[in-house]
């Protein structure tokens, strides 16, 4: 049984007692959870049978009859509604639709019920119902609710967003039915459309746009062909300017559909023509129809592209960069920089309507936001040109637009979106990448842009093949520079932003395309020396940052041993920031996340030591059997999952046995690993994992169950010593070989000793209390029908026993 699974006797028990729910229950929630829970049920593969058994409509329907707490009917129409909607659930249909029940009579009844949730509910049952292919669904659609009438009341409906949102789901439902248009539909649609805007009240307004919205939502060509025809670019343009700022909002998702959809290109100078119209309207102020204008003319840029219908038409292109020229052109003006005014009549009277309000005069607040949105235009054009690039260069570096955090962002975004279609449709486009580094030392660019920035960068890494090997180099080299001077930042989350960038880089694009980044020609330690020195800042998110990416390097950097690669784990194992006081420094650290990152940087050392990747152990050294004992006891489970991992590993390493003798020049570096193993005996890792069994996360206990019984399988059972010949005898070593031996068989007694320790535990019982059924599977069978049905008197005290969902 999944976690998910509801017992049939437990979905029984919920039925049974639902028409009897408490009315006195406040917290209307735990009727929508008690609807979750039964939707769980209808998911099983039986489900519908056993409705059918326990006749389950008759008690739903029961439950329609409970006028003191309409909750309890809305959960059971709904419910009804999922279940005469299921697969293979026709005939339950049938038995609804032949009315002994009285469901369909008791929908027509609610439909227009004074709570919103009943009203909302009965529209849910009809769009279900609406997806039964039977002919009794059209009869009652028709003759029992008059569907075109009954949605356009619910359209309009001015008491609850989501019962609006439901009508027009059940509008999408129902406007094309096997491949027909719903003529009624369509004529409810053109007669929303048909009154006066002055004379429409605003739910008639919002009801026309979300109506429009549904209809270009649909899949269907003919739909949107009906909707397009119906609601045209000049109907919709006194919505676009309303007072109402939501009905503007909705107006301009219309028209980014309209703009999307339309067949005729000759919809965009209708659009332009608009402008021209209302932007001396005095009804809005001139903030709000500056603001509407560019907003419509970013959707023009965004869109137009998209439409399939205006591929490869001139008109749509030259459109669009006429109007980005004009929002550049804004921007220059603005910072005092040289502009090129637009030379299209059309947008020119637009132009100084645009221009008059960035005057230094004007108020800020309309000037800041007029320049943001012109700065948006230029972020949506989606062709790659060189002079819209360097003038947004040029802006980049300008005080004004520095002194701008939004605006910097904006033209930030630009520039980044400009450079990633450029680097992938023209052969300058790389040239222009290689200003990437420069743009990142700019240290006007906080964070959010920052990342930004690098996100981009990755993208180039992950396409090096693509690019020429010399300009390659030369980007990586001033890449790394950059990084190492936002590694020097005053604002920590530059610092952060920088170190979590070369992490992602390694972690997500592997070591063979990070290598980049540790090359000779970039100074291949420079990197790990400043994430070195992260571990000592005072920010204690950078030390994390910092300690984490030591570790994944160490980690991905044998993928492919190639030349320098073993050298590079060398230099962070012998790092002397890494030495046994500072790794015991960063693992006594106060924040849970640094030491998070703390024991994975020592488990990274300790694996690839075992790997003999790197020759020291000093990682060994900086633990203790104190620390080790203080946290397996962490109060931060995460930490104590890490130190599960940790003590494995340790006991990996102290149960190790040389397979063949050393030779005799490598018999000091096997002393120097039976030192440490000394070291990791004193530790005692194999008590602590053993203890750490009975750990409150099951998380940490199945790291430590796991561990423990891979161990046990590569343990087997050990041969006894009497069983075993000496490996070396007095007459055939020397005593460098007499010492291997003995050591040997110490480890062996250690193995034999620790396995019968392994053998006395009950991993059948450890297994049994790991899964996520053993935590609260018992509760969801057991104590839903007692608890969930009933208010509780004691105070502050509810009933939560399904916030596992």
């Amino acid at each position: 049984m999944s976690n998910t699974a509801i017992s049939p006797a437990a979905m029984h028990a919920v039925l049974r007692q639902l028409p009897q729910m408490s009315g006195k229950i406040v917290d209307d929630t735990r009727h929508e959870k008690v609807l979750s829970y039964m939707r769980l049920f209808l998911a099983s593969p039986d489900a519908i049978a056993k409705l059918s058994e326990w006749d389950a409509l008759q008690v739903l329907s029961s439950c329609l009859q409970q006028p003191s707490d309409y909750r309890v009917s809305a959960v059971a129409i709904r419910f009804l509604g999922d279940i005469v909607s299921a697969p293979g659930a026709l005939s339950l249909w049938h038995s609804v639709a032949s009315e002994p029940h009285g469901v369909l009579r008791w929908v027509a009844e609610n439909v227009d019920s004074q709570h919103a949730l009943l009203r909302f509910s009965c529209l849910y049952f009809v769009r279900m119902a609406a997806s039964i292919d039977d002919a009794r669904v059209a009869e009652f659609l028709d003759q029992q609710l008059d569907y075109p009438r009954y949605i356009t009341r619910r359209l309009l409906d001015a008491g609850s967003y989501f019962v609006v949102a439901e009508a027009c789901k059940l509008l999408g439902a129902l406007v094309c039915r096997h491949g027909q248009l719903d003529r009624p539909l369509c004529d409810l649609f053109h007669t929303l459309v048909a009154r006066p805007f002055a004379s429409q009240s605003a739910a008639r307004k919002l009801a026309v746009l979300a109506a429009a919205s549904t209809l270009y939502g649909t899949d269907d060509a003919q739909v949107h062909r009906m909707g397009l025809q119906t609601l045209t670019v000049d109907k919709l343009a006194p919505y676009l300017f309303a007072s109402d700022r939501l009905v503007r909002d909705r107006a301009l998702d219309v028209l980014e559909n309209t703009l999307r959809l339309a067949d005729d290109p000759e919809c965009l100078a209708t659009v332009v023509c608009i402008l021209t119209t209302h932007i001396n309207d005095a009804s809005v102020s001139s903030k709000v129809r500056a603001a509407t204008v560019l907003r419509i003319l970013a959707a023009v840029v965004k869109e137009s592209p998209v439409n399939r219908n205006w591929v490869g038409v001139e008109a749509v292109a030259t459109t669009c960069k006429a109007i980005v020229g004009m929002a550049l052109a804004l921007l220059c003006t603005a910072n005092d920089m040289d502009a090129e005014p637009t030379e299209r009549a059309d947008l020119a009277e637009v132009y100084q309507f645009l221009g008059s309000l960035i005057d230094p005069m004007t108020q800020q607040g309309a000037r800041s936001s007029i320049l943001c949105e012109a700065a948006r235009i230029v972020r949506e054009y989606t062709t790659f040109d060189q002079h819209v690039v360097s003038v947004l260069f040029q802006l980049l570096d300008h005080k004004q637009v520095q002194a701008n955090v939004q605006l910097l962002h904006l033209v930030l975004d630009s520039i980044v979106r400009s450079l990633r279609r450029g680097a992938k449709h023209s052969a300058s486009g790389f040239s222009h990448l290689l200003a990437l580094p420069g743009i990142i030392t700019n240290f006007a660019i906080r964070a959010p842009g920052l990342k930004v920035l690098f996100d981009l960068a990755q993208e180039v890494i992950r396409d090096q093949n693509d690019y020429d090997v010399g300009l390659f180099a030369k980007f990586c080299s001033s890449l790394v520079q950059s990084i190492r001077e936002r590694l020097a930042d005053v604002e920590w989350e530059a610092r952060d932003t920088a170190l979590e960038f070369v992490s992602s880089v390694v972690r997500h694009l592997g070591w063979p395309k990070a290598r980049c980044l540790f090359s000779p020609h970039t100074a291949h330690t420079s990197l790990i020396d400043d994430a070195a020195l992260a571990l000592d800042d005072p920010e204690e998110y950078v030390r994390a940052s910092g300690a984490q990416l030591l570790a994944i390097i160490v980690d991905y950097a044998h993928e492919e041993e190639e030349e320098g690669d073993a050298e590079i784990v060398r230099v962070i194992s012998g790092h002397k920031r890494l030495c046994r006081d500072g790794l015991a420094a960063l693992l006594n650290d106060s924040e849970a996340f640094v030491k998070r990152a703390a024991f994975d940087l020592v488990y990274s050392l300790g694996t690839a030591a075992m790997a003999g990747r790197t020759e020291t152990y000093e990682w060994v050294y900086s633990l203790s059997y104190p620390k080790l004992y203080q946290t397996a006891d962490d109060p931060d489970f995460e930490v104590r999952v890490r130190c599960a991992k940790l003590l494995a590993l340790l006991c990996r390493c102290w149960l190790r046995q040389e397979e063949e003798e050393e030779e005799e020049e490598e018999v000091e570096e096997g002393r120097t690993r039976f030192a440490a193993t000394d070291k990791v005996a004193d530790l005692q890792p194999g008590s602590l994992l053993i203890d750490m069994c009975r750990d409150a996360s099951r998380y940490v206990r199945r790291v430590c169950v796991d561990e423990l019984l891979q161990m046990k399988r590569d343990l087997g059972p050990p041969l006894s010593a009497e069983n075993k010949s000496d490996a070396a005898s007095l007459d055939g070593g020397n005593a460098g070989e007499m010492h291997l031996s003995k050591r040997q068989t110490v480890v062996q007694n250690h193995a034999a000793l620790f396995y019968q320790k392994l053998c006395a535990i009950d991993f059948a019982r450890l297994e049994g209390s790991l899964t996520a059924e053993h935590l609260y599977q018992e509760a969801l069978d057991t104590q839903v029908e007692r608890e969930l049905m009933a208010e509780s008197k004691a105070p502050n005290e509810g009933n939560n026993i399904l916030d596992c969902y």
